[in-house]
């Protein structure tokens, strides 16, 4: 029986919602409505190719859409024939493509140690309430979702530890009106214990509620949504003539001072809640090039005595 590749796609999406992500379905989604259903409109999952594959990366690559939309347009497409071929309907395709490098990725952000200073120092002599978000994400690493999805019953101070389970992200269909979900962390390395500094002991003991059942940021039953306490983190960088960072700057300032204390990458991964220590190693261990000079000159020695 023909197929189209359109409803194999749309019924892998439909089948997967039970186990993956609210914001990766509506990744999903989006890559289908956007990228996928117009141009393999009418067209049999049984006369897929590499060639016909091809012909469509050239067509988005055309449109200018970025390397990296099209290798996940890819591989949504992948994964719902291997599931199809699964139960023998069709035969999946030798895939082989060539797809553009992405575009060279920005330098991390982060904040110098003098405005690291200039930061806390402001938080602890005016508004430890309102900016404690940004302690916690500077003394942890913690992502904002992880942040404002945090509860005071998920900081334990006898055993001065914080327990990460869960994120808070707002999901967007297209043509559907989005909403804010909180759900499991980014990856299951992300569920993860953090060790609590004793700075960060004695401020979050300054500022702990009585009823501890309630979200970090706001000590109520309602959260604090990512876009509106970056805001309050931009107000604060504006106020303080510090250059304007990215919240994510605050937890990549947390791993690049580990870093410069000689901690191993193996604890920073885990920390920062990384599924391998690979994508700590490629976002955070950069060689200066007075490093490279040095090792190379260490072969002097050997080639010279």
């Amino acid at each position: 029986m023909q197929k189209l590749l359109t409803d194999i796609i749309l019924n892998y999406i439909l089948i997967k919602e039970a186990t993956l992500k609210p914001s990766t379905i509506a990744r999903y989604s989006n890559l289908y409505k956007n990228h996928i259903a117009e141009y393999f409109k009418d067209f049999q999952a049984s006369e897929l190719t590499n060639r016909k594959l091809q012909n469509y990366v050239d067509f988005q690559i055309k449109r200018k859409v970025t390397p990296i939309v099209i290798k996940e347009a890819i591989l949504l497409i992948k994964l719902s024939m291997k599931r199809e071929a699964k139960f023998g309907e069709i035969t999946m395709p030798f895939i082989d493509l060539d797809i553009p490098y992405p575009s060279k990725k920005r330098n991390v952000e982060t904040l110098t140690r003098t405005e690291e200073k200039q930061i806390i120092t402001y938080i602890l002599e005016n508004e430890k309430k309102k900016y404690c978000g940004i302690i916690i994400s500077l003394l942890t690493g913690m992502r904002i979702g992880e942040i404002c999805a945090l509860k005071w019953n998920d900081i334990d101070l006898k055993k001065r530890q914080i327990n990460v389970n869960k994120t808070l992200q707002r999901i967007c269909r297209k043509s559907e009106k989005s909403c804010i979900q909180i759900g499991k962390t980014k990856t299951s390395a992300g569920s993860r214990v953090i060790p609590i500094s004793n700075f960060l002991y004695d401020f979050l003991t300054s500022i702990k509620p009585v009823n501890r059942d309630t979200f970090f940021l706001t000590n109520s039953d309602k959260p604090k949504e990512p876009r509106n306490y970056r805001k309050i983190y931009k107000t604060l960088l504006k106020k303080l003539k510090i250059k304007t960072t990215t919240f994510h700057a605050l937890r990549h300032t947390f791993a690049t001072r580990l870093i410069e204390n000689r901690v191993d990458i193996k604890t920073i991964s885990e920390l920062l809640g990384h599924s391998s220590t690979n994508i700590t190693i490629s976002i955070y261990v950069h060689s200066e090039y007075s490093t490279k000079r040095k090792a190379v000159k260490s072969l002097d020695h050997l080639i010279l005595k």
